[in-house]
């Protein structure tokens, strides 16, 4: 299977700094969401994408919900979940935090933007490494809630 384009981080990264992966503070939390009822994406699905994609600000289920979905309905916010973690705990685990808010042009840190995930964190914008090591997942999980 032929690898997926890596120019989607240039495109996409945001344009306030030359360093969009550096644009956000530490102390910023992220969500991570699913609507699979706590089957949350460990790394990156080899078909589909180069990171893992979180929103910024500390969202309820239903903020992150609406935000993937504008009209979702109560079953599908019942077995939805979101986990957290901050920008910084992902970085001192080797993670860049790209901020990728597409077309969208607004603040960097403010709530509910698209971030992409992405390992490593040499230079994110050009490299996305594909599949992760399983060690790799394993460290990105453990960054969130309860492994804090």
């Amino acid at each position: 299977m032929p690898e997926l384009d890596s120019t989607y981080m240039r495109t996409q990264a945001c344009r306030a700094t030359p360093t969009p992966w550096l644009c956000l503070p530490d102390e910023l939390m992220l969500t991570h969401h699913t609507f699979r009822s706590d089957k949350y994406i460990e790394a990156p699905r080899y078909d589909r994408e180069r990171e893992i994609s979180l929103l910024t600000g500390k969202l309820s289920v239903e903020q992150a919900s609406r935000y993937r979905r504008r009209v979702t309905t109560a079953r599908a916010l019942e077995l939805a979940s979101v986990r957290h973690v901050s920008a910084g705990k992902l970085r001192v685990e080797g993670f860049a935090v790209v901020h990728t808010p597409g077309r969208f042009i607004g603040k960097c840190g403010v709530d509910l933007q698209h971030v992409s995930i992405v390992w490593p964190n040499d230079d994110p914008v050009n490299r996305q490494d594909i599949p992760w090591p399983q060690a790799v997942s394993e460290r990105f999980v453990q960054c969130f809630n309860g492994y804090q």
